[in-house]
């Protein structure tokens, strides 16, 4: 009866708003009749040095008790990851819990086929790994979420963009080890091509290679992107809106004309690409702004004769964002590698 009271009192006042624990909102502060506090005491204590010894004797002696104990220890080092305070988590994993994260990931237990309610504990936080609204705390999901999927060979799409530098190289070293030649490889990744193979014309934009690019590494930058998309489908005629997406377009059409040929792909996995399919989507490619846009709607067809060469497609990608959706049609996607016919299949979809 006293646990079912307990949990009674805890969930009274549920479905009303949470105080923003990240960010200052400016939110007047009132009184609240529930704080929504979960009153029921933790009845599983737990400390790093006995956590340690656990992972230890599965090491030493795997066997279907020692392993089981192990599986408690990953998922209540998860669940601490995602409630760590987002601005101490780099401290906090370079501390000892860091050191009990690296040592459950070096153990036997990585060997071992996940459970199904582990199964079902990294979808969940893969899933959340993709939402919008929980970029604040990428970090700590990703943390989280390692022990998990190095266990069955899962990986990230573009790490050196997606991880912090403080968790790339245990990133590497657990979930993926040949990726360490390629990030050590020094990359030109968004010069501009040289010598160019296809005529040039004016620069869209001024800001381009590692500038352009700081852009979108940038989550508050980001999180403007996605607002002023937003703000486009609600309000079209906004000419604030117009000439803010009209310059960011510029930026990204220009990427895509400046990145090497093999590094295409790569770049398409950065935000970069997910920027450019939200802007072709949105319909925005219907609005020439300034005499700059309508330029790149007039020369930029004639820098892909070819769309068997990795340059013309590139150049694709910068053409679509200057057309209405569904307006550039490829009618042979067999010359496209097999990623991007496939994304050009889906924005033709997505426009039909």
């Amino acid at each position: 009866m006293r646990r079912w009271m307990l949990q009674r009192l805890a969930g009274l006042g549920s479905g009303s708003n949470r105080f923003e624990l990240l960010h200052n909102q400016g939110e007047e502060l009132l009184l609240p009749q529930w704080a929504e506090l979960d009153l029921r005491l933790s009845e599983r204590p737990w400390s790093v040095s006995r956590m340690s010894v656990l992972l230890q004797e599965a090491a030493l002696q795997p066997s279907v008790v020692t392993l089981q104990a192990a599986r408690q220890v990953r998922h209540r080092l998860s669940t601490f990851w995602l409630e760590a305070p987002t601005d101490h988590l780099e401290d906090l994993y370079q501390g000892p819990l860091g050191a009990l994260q690296q040592e459950l990931m070096q153990g036997p237990l990585m060997r071992q086929v996940l459970a199904r309610d582990e199964r079902q504990w990294l979808d969940q936080l893969t899933a959340a790994l993709s939402q919008p609204d929980q970029k604040p705390r990428q970090a700590n999901l990703l943390v989280a979420w390692m022990p998990y999927a190095s266990a069955i060979g899962m990986t990230v799409v573009d790490p050196s963009h997606a991880l912090p530098q403080w968790l790339l190289s245990d990133y590497v070293r657990f979930c993926d080890p040949g990726l360490e030649e390629e990030l050590n490889r020094p990359m030109a990744l968004l010069e501009p091509a040289d010598p160019p193979q296809v005529e040039e014309i004016t620069p869209l934009s001024n800001r381009r290679g590692e500038e352009a690019m700081a852009w979108f590494k940038d989550e508050a930058a980001l999180s403007r992107v996605v607002a002023l998309i937003n703000q486009y489908g609600l309000n079209p005629a906004d000419q604030d809106v117009l000439e803010e997406l009209s310059g960011l377009r510029s930026v990204v059409a220009q990427l895509w004309l400046d990145v090497e040929p093999e590094q295409l792909k790569t770049l398409f996995d950065t935000p970069v690409g997910l920027v450019t399919q939200s802007l072709i989507s949105s319909g925005f490619g219907q609005e020439l702004v300034d005499d700059d846009d309508e330029r790149a709607r007039r020369e930029l067809p004639g820098l892909m004769p070819d769309l068997s060469d990795p340059q013309a497609q590139a150049v694709l990608l910068a053409l679509m964002l200057f057309y209405p959706s569904g307006a550039v049609t490829v009618e042979d996607p067999s010359v496209l590698p097999e990623w991007l016919g496939v994304v050009v299949e889906s924005l033709q979809s997505a426009a039909g």
